[in-house]
C-alpha cells in the first residue's frame, strides 16, 4: 500500500478503536428490565434530606469535690508549708480556671503567706471531642512531658510554670511562679488525680 495512505489508515484504526471502546462501555450498562412507555414515569425514589444535627450538646458535668480534698493539707505542706488555701477565688476571665468553672469544674488558689506567690489549680470534666480539642491546643502551645497523668504538658511563660494534665475525662491545670521544672508540681497533681479517681 502506498505510504501516502498511512495517515488515513491510522485515522481509521483510531476510529474503529474508539467505536469498539464505546460499545464495550455501553455493554457494561444494564438495560432497564421494563421500558418506560410514553406518558408513564418511573416511580420516584425518595431521597434523604439533610436535617438539623440530632446529636445533643453535652451539658457540663458538675464536679462535687472541695479544693481541700483535691490537694490535702499534708501534700501542700510537703511542697511548701507557707501556702494557705483561699476560701474563695474569682479567677480572671479567659483563664483556664475560669473556663473550668464555666464547665462545672473546680478552681482553687493557694497563697504564699510569706514572700508572695500563688498556686492555681483547676479541673473540669469534658467529652472526648472537647478533650481532643484541648489536647491539640496544649500540644501546639506547650511541651509534652511524661511526668504525670495519661497525657501531660508543661511550659514556663512570664515566670509562671503551668502543667496541663489529661486523665480520663478530666482536664487539670496547675500553675505557679514556684514551678520552673515539670517535676515540681508532681505531688500536687498526683494528689488531685487521686481525689478525682475516687469520685
Amino acid at each position: 500500500m502506498p505510504a501516502a495512505s498511512s495517515p488515513l489508515i491510522r485515522r481509521v484504526t483510531v476510529s474503529f478503536a474508539t467505536v469498539a471502546t464505546l460499545l464495550a462501555f455501553t455493554g457494561c450498562v444494564d438495560a432497564p428490565s421494563q421500558p418506560v412507555l410514553p406518558g408513564e414515569s418511573a416511580t420516584p425514589i425518595p431521597t434523604a434530606t439533610a436535617g438539623p444535627d440530632s446529636e445533643p450538646t453535652a451539658a457540663p458535668e458538675t464536679l462535687d469535690v472541695a479544693c481541700g480534698e483535691l490537694v490535702d493539707p499534708d501534700t501542700m505542706y510537703a511542697f511548701d508549708p507557707n501556702y494557705a488555701l483561699l476560701d474563695a477565688w474569682d479567677p480572671e476571665s479567659g483563664s483556664a480556671a475560669a473556663d473550668a468553672l464555666d464547665a462545672g469544674g473546680v478552681a482553687c488558689q493557694w497563697v504564699r503567706e510569706s514572700g508572695g506567690g500563688t498556686i492555681d489549680l483547676s479541673v473540669a470534666a469534658f467529652t472526648e471531642a472537647q478533650l481532643e480539642e484541648l489536647k491539640n491546643e496544649a500540644f501546639s502551645e506547650s511541651q509534652m512531658v511524661p511526668t504525670y497523668g495519661e497525657e501531660a504538658y508543661f511550659e514556663v511563660e512570664g515566670g509562671v510554670g503551668t502543667a496541663i494534665v489529661f486523665q480520663g475525662r478530666y482536664w487539670l491545670v496547675v500553675s505557679s511562679e514556684a514551678f520552673f521544672e515539670p517535676g515540681e508540681p508532681t505531688g500536687i497533681i498526683e494528689s488531685a488525680l487521686g481525689a478525682l479517681a475516687a469520685l
